[in-house]
């Protein structure tokens, strides 16, 4: 199998297409990794993944040949004139634009060695920040919600402990119920220099 006689099956392919060969953007003759000459081609369209698998169905079905999805690429294969062909849908990648700089402070978010997450529900258009402006706002953050003088509740930051409940990362207070006073295992800290 040559790479002519590759493009006559796709000449003659074209010729007298088939009833069941969906509509295809561009074609290509290309070589396999083990040497072999394949006619491949694009389902033609701004399709959706559900009407690229059925514009798929009639091709696997003439052919007999299983639907080719390896999570990238769709792809149903079937022979004329004995040589291989393809059909495919490529599967659209969501691109995370990372802005230029830290939404909080100048530090460029380019290089490899810089951290970074973006705030918010993870749409792009969430701010980005790097992880040491990160970890400033969780400080402030739990500063100012948790105070070891006014012991309720909702002003604590609380994290599970495995053996005894839950413990606040501010004034380390240890409760089974982080939510009930009645349930504290382990009083506040005294901070410094208090009575």
């Amino acid at each position: 199998m040559t790479a002519s006689h590759s493009a006559a099956a796709l000449a003659a392919l074209l010729e007298d297409a088939p009833a069941w060969l969906p509509p295809v953007d561009h074609w290509e003759v290309a070589q396999e990794k083990d040497g072999t000459w394949i006619v491949q081609g694009q389902l033609a369209g701004d399709l959706s993944e559900d009407a690229a698998y059925k514009a798929l169905v009639p091709v696997v079905q003439d052919s007999g040949q299983a639907l080719d999805d390896d999570g990238r690429l769709i792809c149903a294969r079937f022979r004329h004139f004995e040589v291989p062909m393809a059909v495919w849908y490529l599967r659209p990648v969501l691109r995370w634009v990372v802005p230029e700089r830290c939404a909080t402070c100048p530090t460029e978010l380019g290089a490899p060695e810089v951290k970074f997450v973006r705030l918010g529900d993870g749409t792009r258009q969430a701010p980005v920040i790097c992880l040491p402006c990160r970890d400033r706002m969780h400080e402030t953050w739990v500063a100012s919600t948790c105070s070891a003088h006014q012991d309720r509740g909702e002003h604590h930051w609380w994290f599970s402990l495995p053996a005894d409940g839950w413990q606040c990362t501010q004034c380390e207070t240890v409760r089974t119920d982080p939510y009930d006073m009645a349930t504290t295992t382990r009083p506040p800290r005294v901070p410094d220099g208090a009575v």
